[in-house]
């Protein structure tokens, strides 16, 4: 006995210390930030993404319509501030934008303002509109500055045209719909705060809300951000984890119980588990920095796989034990664990590749944990030998079943051709067909979703497109987005956009502004100034406006917002609407280094990609399995495995998308586990034949499996759900029809 627990404390010593290592050199950090997930850009949009979108993951958006809006608005601003949350999104007032525009005036032009000096009577016409139009702040905030009205106009015709929201007693506000709408665009300060902190940050905020909601009851108030987000998928991962953790764990131990009716034999499979969850930590930990909360959701399918060992081998032992037939696991049963350890690994190792870095983590977890399982399998659990007995019910019922299998397997040729016919029709009767939205990813309440797209529409980005630019300098770059927007406004003059060339012009369109302007002062179009204001408009020769002027000036923060410049490379983005895809596409591919910015369409398209890759994988591991098989059984027994294994995933996939309406890569993830698990049961029966300590065996490991797997089936994350559901049904259908390959061997 003593020598049995001093080869515990030494295996699981040695893990901790590797572990304690791990977490010493890398000090991992968790998230729940579904970004975080998301396959990297292209190189230059993820550059854009760097300097443009990466403060957006901080940002935080609350509106408020009705009633009492704006008092609610006035309490969480100020409420947000004692938590240092300020406001993100600061316009510039009309007298700093003169102020900032004013030295350059005639080289910057409207469109209106240059299409209404065509002629005299026009540019009357123009000029006394805007003269009479009382209250006009543009005109009485530049009027002393510029008596021709070209700066009023430059300022008045951009804030309207590029600016969805304006400023009123200090709240930014946007009428949409006939509904007037104020709005906080905030930002948390921290870049990036632990999973608890977001979560308490998340629930003072919601907490804030609601007590708004009673003060203010005729107020609707949204809220979204990635905070929320963050908040939400950790909480619900947190309590998936525990939940299925926990439950997975009281169901496998009862089963050890009822099997083995021994308190040592429950506590050997717990340490197999324990085991494999400390091995794969480890090799978690020392791979990736940062580990996804996810990752472990999913990882805790590595309880049903590793438990298997445990199942497989205190079986064989105890039988061993119970009628003296071995000392130590069966040859059978090491070969048979050997390559149930391979193939699993093997088929975990296709996730390496995987462009969400969420899979390649539950890869290196599940095949390290496995590793750990199975030398604490072959190592550990012999030398308990003399402590594991069979329940005498347990040997029942595995007779019992034994009896079934062999009455069924009788069947084979006619089981396997009807369930042939019936796949082929039930594939006629619905095809497979794939959904690899990415926003399989999330597990967020509907009702955070809705606040996010009510507050894409308020900006005006829900159906608009983003194209990013690049060149070498700012020069280079103006001149390319102005040629651009002429481009897309040739097939739609009345299209929107946000393009910074509206409020910085390449100089190349200033200096034909400056010519454009003092033609018109030579033609005494603006003569009217002199009739009205006893002021006549002489030709300009001003200075150019540049982006360094620009971005040290009042208007830097909405400059920096949309443009970057650093020595030998520029960037922008602007969003358009107005203008089909395919219009966009055409005109945006005629350009160098221009793309649509679209994330989540790229995200998926690269999620159908690689399901693909994922198809072709299953196809080729189910020809490796039939060399595999064809090699050490014969080819007989190869043909019948692999259409026993062919029939099983067939059956998977059809049944999961009946249930889902489509399937997903997430789907096509379950189906390698299957394979490996299927593999596993094959192999025993195969080696160990149709006998009760293999059935009670591959029983245990079946209903393990579905146990842990199902749980995963009840999740609200798409893609757990998926995952859970397609590994359900996989297991269900190997472990029926797996007895059907069992032939005896054309080689013994």
């Amino acid at each position: 006995m003593i020598k049995r627990i001093s080869v515990l404390i030494t295996w699981f010593g040695f893990l901790a210390v590797l572990l304690c290592a791990a977490l010493y050199i890398t000090k991992p950090v968790l998230n729940a930030d579904m970004f975080s997930l998301l396959p990297k850009s292209h190189s230059q949009l993820a550059y854009g993404e760097e300097v443009f979108f990466k403060k957006n993951a901080n940002r935080i958006i609350f509106s408020f319509t009705g009633d009492g809006k704006n008092l609610a608005h006035d309490e969480l601003k100020s409420w947000l501030l004692k938590r240092d949350i300020k406001n993100s999104f600061e316009l510039p007032s009309i007298v700093q934008l003169s102020s900032v525009f004013s030295a350059y005036q005639h080289a910057l032009l409207s469109d209106n303002y240059k299409n209404s000096m065509v002629d005299k009577a026009q540019f009357e016409s123009f000029y006394l509109t805007q003269l009479n139009q009382l209250g006009n702040p543009f005109v009485s905030a530049t009027l002393k500055a510029d008596i021709s009205l070209s700066l009023a106009a430059f300022i008045g015709d951009n804030l309207k045209q590029s600016q969805l929201f304006s400023l009123k007693n200090e709240r930014l506000t946007r009428r949409l719909n006939h509904t007037d709408y104020a709005v906080i665009l905030a930002t948390i300060p921290n870049n990036s705060l632990p999973i608890d902190e977001s979560i308490k940050l998340a629930s003072s905020i919601k907490n804030k809300l609601e007590s708004l909601n009673d003060t203010y009851p005729q107020t609707t108030i949204r809220y979204s951000g990635a905070l929320f987000h963050t908040a939400e998928n950790a909480q619900q991962a947190k309590y998936e984890m525990s939940l299925f953790g926990g439950l997975s764990v009281i169901a496998l131990l009862l089963m050890v119980f009822w099997v083995f009716r021994q308190v040592s034999s429950i506590l050997l499979a717990s340490l197999t588990v324990l085991s494999a969850l400390a091995g794969g930590a480890t090799a978690m930990v020392f791979v990736f920095n940062s580990i996804h909360l996810l990752t472990l959701v999913f990882a805790v399918t590595l309880i049903g796989i590793a438990i298997d060992y445990a199942f497989h081998a205190m079986t064989d032992l105890a039988y061993g034990n119970s009628f003296y037939q071995s000392s130590g696991l069966s040859k059978g049963t090491k070969t048979a664990l050997l390559l149930s350890f391979i193939t699993t690994g093997l088929g975990y190792s296709c996730l390496l590749g995987a462009p969400i870095s969420l899979l390649s983590q539950v890869a290196v977890f599940v095949i390290a944990g496995l590793a750990s399982a199975w030398l604490f399998t072959l190592i550990i659990l012999p030398i308990w030998q003399s402590k594991l007995v069979l329940s005498e019910r347990s040997l029942i019922k595995s007779q019992q079943l034994l009896g079934l299998m062999v009455r069924f397997n009788r069947y084979k040729q006619s089981v396997l051709l009807v369930l042939g016919l019936v796949l082929m029709f039930l594939f006629y009767l619905k095809p497979i067909s794939f959904n690899n939205d990415v926003r399989l990813l999330n597990a967020s309440p509907q009702q955070l979703i809705l606040n996010e797209q009510k507050h894409l529409t308020l900006m005006g980005q829900l159906d608009a497109h983003i194209v990013f630019l690049f060149a070498s300098n700012a020069e280079q770059l103006l001149q390319k987005q102005e040629q651009l927007i002429d481009d897309l406004k040739r097939i739609n003059p009345h299209l929107k956009h946000n393009a910074i060339k509206r409020w910085l012009p390449s100089k190349r369109t200033q200096k034909n502004n400056l010519a454009l302007f003092n033609g018109a002062v030579k033609n005494d179009v603006l003569i009217i100034t002199e009739k009205y204001a006893g002021i006549k408009v002489e030709s300009a020769n001003t200075e150019l406006l540049s982006y360094d002027a620009l971005a040290n000036s009042h208007f830097s923060a909405l400059l920096n917002a949309q443009m970057f410049v650093e020595p030998n490379k520029a960037v922008t983005w602007f969003s358009v609407s107005g203008i089909s895809t395919h219009a966009l596409t055409s005109s945006v591919n005629a350009y160098e280094d221009a793309f649509i910015y679209n994330k989540p369409e790229q995200i998926s398209s690269l999620l159908e990609n690689y399901s693909q890759y994922l198809l072709l994988t299953l196809g080729v591991a189910i020809v490796i399995c039939f060399v595999l098989f064809s090699y050490k059984f014969g080819l007989r027994i190869g043909t019948v495995q692999v259409i026993t294994l062919s029939a099983s995933l067939l059956t998977m996939l059809w049944v999961c998308n009946a249930a889902q309406g489509s399937i997903s890569i997430f789907n096509l993830l379950g189906g390698l586990l299957i394979i490996g698990l299927a593999i596993d049961y094959l192999v025993f029966y195969q080696i160990n034949n149709l006998t009760a300590v293999n059935v009670l065996a591959i029983s245990l490991s079946a209903a393990s499996s579905m146990c842990v797997f199902g749980m995963l089936a009840f999740s609200n994350t798409p893609a757990i759900f998926s995952f859970g559901l397609t590994v359900m049904v996989g297991i269900l259908a190997v472990y029926i029809l797996s007895p059907l390959s069992v032939l005896k061997s054309q080689k013994e």
